[in-house]
């Protein structure tokens, strides 16, 4: 059979899921793999393989409205033991450019992106899904795991989908106050998964055992903090240097503040900070925030909150 170029498949597609479309800046990968068990012998050495498990996990960078990439961040109340499935299955969809439809029956994110604000470039890193098989599904049952048909693919957005903007930072008081950054803040949400198993019907969920946020940049505000103000947030001498001291105890709310979108860890302190003496480089380098869990009135608040506009 001669190869044509209508037998090629390739184009770019986009993903809905929860009610909202993504197209991604360099494409979707999605990637189905086998687990597989070696059935070894000593008389025999290697005999075969079983196959335990038939995840996919699909990945890609989102470029979409600040309203829908808020959404790819469900885990930030960090609570352990969430089953990241939930109640009810999830489809995620891709529609490919010429028209096919995956509908993978059950997804759920166990990778949230990393943000970069900035007033330049795009914001949001690579998010990560897992599919499984439909819960209400045989293990053997055709379509289990992803049906594909034809659909008619949804039309992209018009005009700049994903904003830049000019964020202020803010942590306590003077001199940390609405200072800027050099180069843009990294903020990283770094999730711990444990898989729930069955024999019988192999990976049934995902549970969150820890959510580890962080915050990184490098002040380029005149004002800012000097080296005195450095040592001191970091805690480094004086009546609050005891060994074993609660980190949450003197934290404060870190606010990274731009018109479109507001990041906000309601607990954060500082664990980490660069002082650079030469002739080229600013003098306080670059700073780690790291977010702590904050107890409330109303029990345990969200590691960080993500809003548009000022939450």
């Amino acid at each position: 059979m001669p190869i044509t170029r209508t037998t090629l498949l390739s184009g770019p597609a986009a993903a809905t899921f929860n009610g909202h479309t993504f197209f991604a800046r360099d494409g979707i990968l999605a990637t189905p793999a086998l687990e597989l068990d070696e059935v070894e012998s000593d008389a025999n050495g290697w005999l075969d393989e079983t196959v335990a498990e038939a995840p996919v996990t699909i990945r890609f960078t989102p470029s979409a409205p600040f309203a829908d990439l808020i959404a790819l961040y469900p885990w930030l109340e960090g609570a352990a033991g969430t089953a990241l499935f939930g109640t009810s299955d999830v489809p995620l969809v891709l529609v490919a450019a010429n028209g096919v439809r995956l509908t993978f029956a059950a997804a759920a994110i166990i990778e949230m992106p990393e943000l970069k604000l900035s007033d330049r470039g795009t914001v949001a890193g690579t998010v990560t899904f897992l599919a499984i098989g439909a819960r209400a599904q045989a293990v053997t049952a055709a379509n289990r795991f992803v049906a594909i048909d034809i659909a008619t693919p949804p039309t992209p957005p018009a005009g700049t989908p994903q904003l830049t903007d000019d964020f202020a930072i803010t942590w306590s008081d003077s001199p940390w106050a609405s200072l800027r950054s050099l180069e843009g803040i990294t903020v990283k949400f770094a999730m711990k998964t444990r898989p729930v198993w069955s024999d019988a019907n192999a990976l049934l969920d995902v549970t969150l055992e820890k959510l580890a946020v962080e915050a990184r940049f490098t002040p380029a505000s005149p004002g800012g903090p000097a080296e005195s103000d450095l040592v001191a947030a970091l805690q480094l001498q004086g009546a609050n240097a005891l060994p074993g001291r609660s980190l949450a105890a003197t934290a404060s709310t870190l606010d990274i503040a731009g018109e479109h979108l507001w990041v906000r860890l309601p607990q954060a302190q500082l664990v980490r900070g660069e002082m650079a003496f030469d002739a080229t480089q600013p003098r306080i380098g670059e700073l780690v925030f790291m977010a702590e869990r904050a107890w409330m009135n109303s029990g345990a608040e969200a590691l960080a909150l993500l809003t548009e506009g000022m939450p």
